[in-house]
């Protein structure tokens, strides 16, 4: 073991600390759940809709929520309640939501039994909204192979009817592959089903939730500009911190397997 004077030991000492000081912690933003400086508090215009969104967030997605899309649009949403989990089936909290009398429940994904709010007659849903029963959208919010784990276990999910909606749209998410063209990111898709609303007559919104996807794009932006920055450690050392979409190559098992919850 090498040895060192009290001098020398006490000058490293000093400039451990001079670094550490230079290096402290950024303030960080507990809403947007960024550090300040990248925060996007500011570009969020919160509206109110008459549905309630519900999001169901997977455990990994909340972990890694900084780069996701759910908070985001959950803050956006005045209408709307967010709970974490993979197996809902005992939920009070999800269970009491459901069993309200006053509540109609219905989850956002896709199905061949899935009313299509852009193509399918919608005179049941305007009746049951003029009775006075409100809509509750429940929003699986993970990636495509855990929003499927979750339909499956959570049993009172699987019990409800479900939702969609067709769009030629693809994903602007450029820095993150989809395992198909009509997968969208989870505030690609609460913007367009609120659209379709709109379009429906089933909400009226006056199009600021077109402002999701303007907060969105900054987010794609940023993500896009830290892939470039040879000093950060995600630095791919390439022309690109990222492949671009022409040329990435889904894998197999995307092209094989059902991404959805057979119904």
């Amino acid at each position: 073991m090498k040895t060192i004077d009290k001098v020398t030991y006490l000058k490293l000492k000093a400039e451990r600390l001079a670094n550490s000081a230079v290096h402290s912690r950024e303030k960080f933003c507990y809403q947007c759940v960024r550090i300040k400086k990248n925060c996007l508090c500011q570009f969020i215009i919160p509206f109110k809709t008459d549905i309630l969104f519900v999001f169901l967030l997977h455990p990994m997605e909340a972990k890694k929520e900084k780069m996701g899309t759910g908070k985001i649009t959950k803050l956006s949403l005045l209408n709307s309640e967010i709970y974490t989990g993979v197996d809902f089936t005992l939920s009070n909290e999800i269970n009491s939501i459901i069993n309200d009398k006053l509540n109609y429940c219905m989850v956002l994904y896709p199905g061949k039994l899935a009313l299509n709010i852009t193509t399918d007659d919608l005179s049941s849903f305007v009746e049951r909204k003029n009775s006075g029963k409100r809509t509750v959208i429940f929003i699986i919010d993970g990636t495509w192979p855990c929003a499927k784990k979750m339909m499956r276990q959570s049993l009172n999910l699987r019990l409800l009817p479900r939702v969609s909606f067709t769009t030629e749209h693809t994903s602007i998410f450029e820095i993150k592959e989809q395992p198909a063209d009509f997968c969208l990111s989870t505030i690609e898709s609460i913007h367009f089903f609120i659209k379709e609303c709109n379009r429906r007559g089933l909400e009226e919104t006056l199009g600021v939730e077109d402002n999701m996807l303007n907060i969105f794009k900054e987010m794609i932006n940023f993500q896009i500009k830290c892939s470039l920055d040879p000093e950060l450690s995600s630095y791919t050392r390439g022309k690109l911190g990222y492949s671009k979409k022409e040329d990435r190559i889904r894998p197999k098992k995307w092209l094989t397997r059902n991404i959805v919850l057979v119904e």
